[in-house]
């Protein structure tokens, strides 16, 4: 059980990007269509937790669903919920080996914000404090993120990824679960990941409808401002993290989006909506390498 929460939560938290939503039929969300030559690629910014009012997804997008080739992700989260050896690789990422613990890598100021936060959610310490700091904003996110009502089962990713599998069209990881874990793990400074993390959290109840609202808009400057820009301008400390976090993971998937999309006639490609919004964005990326852009 432990595994397979871990399996689920890394997919969805590394860009705290959610809400709650109803009318999905008229949310526009962010839905690019991008073409080169007679190829497509659809570009959808997920939301990764949900509610059962995103759905049905507006037409547009189920359409574009159903006349694509195959589906692109950041990560295959159902492969590897059944895949025992990936599971247990993460298992070895997430927790610490020996005596050492959370405590241990925290400067004695941030742990003592999240011994608060642990004693506010009623969580063991000995736990909690067992999980390295990226596992541990990914578990703090999580335990946030639901009891505002939002279910990992109801992800946009998650929904489409059910969906082509059971319409039998191949799935593409752009970068993996473990890939994932070992980025968040590799991070030069993971005090301040768990930090950001803590600041965010605090706001979440005011946060999550500024979110909500400029997703169902269609509204790509103000999730831009949202996500990046307004953190990078309060703290420009954080811009090593949001480097690895969202541009160089952006530049990645870009490429691997350019080097897949020819072999299909149209791909369906589902990526967390912090990455198709702003400068270095996967739409923008992919717009300077020859593809014309539109939004739907």
């Amino acid at each position: 059980m432990f595994q397979r929460y871990f399996t689920r939560s890394i997919a969805l938290v590394l860009i705290l990007f959610v809400g709650t939503a109803s009318a999905a039929e008229t949310d526009q969300g962010i839905f690019w269509k991008a073409t080169k030559e007679d190829k497509t690629v659809y570009l959808l910014g997920s939301i990764h937790l949900a509610t059962e009012d995103y759905y049905p997804m507006r037409s547009q997008i189920e359409r574009a669903y159903a006349q694509s080739d195959a589906v692109a992700v950041e990560a295959d989260i159902l492969a590897a919920e059944s895949d025992m050896l990936i599971q247990q690789k993460i298992m070895m990422e997430s927790v610490y080996q020996g005596e050492r613990s959370l405590r241990d890598d925290l400067p004695a100021d941030l742990y003592k914000k999240l011994q608060a936060w642990m004693y506010k959610r009623n969580m063991p310490e000995a736990m909690f404090i067992r999980q390295r700091p990226a596992i541990a904003m990914i578990s703090m996110s999580m335990i946030e993120m639901q009891a505002q009502g939002l279910n990992p089962e109801l992800g946009i990713d998650r929904h489409f990824l059910s969906k082509a599998k059971k319409d039998g069209k191949p799935v593409l990881e752009l970068e993996g679960v473990l890939q994932q874990f070992q980025l968040l793990n590799g991070l030069d400074n993971p005090a301040l990941l768990l930090q950001q993390t803590l600041e965010q959290l605090e706001d979440i109840s005011t946060f999550l409808p500024k979110l909500t609202s400029a997703w169902k808009a269609g509204d790509d400057k103000a999730l831009n401002r949202l996500i990046i820009l307004d953190g990078l301008e309060e703290n420009p400390e954080y811009q090593p993290l949001y480097e690895k976090l969202f541009f160089q993971r952006n530049e990645k998937m870009a490429n691997k989006i350019i080097l897949k999309a020819p072999k299909y006639r149209k791909l369906f490609v589902v990526v967390g909506a912090g990455h198709l919004v702003g400068q270095g964005s996967i739409a923008e990326l992919m717009k300077q390498k020859g593809y014309k852009l539109e939004r739907i």
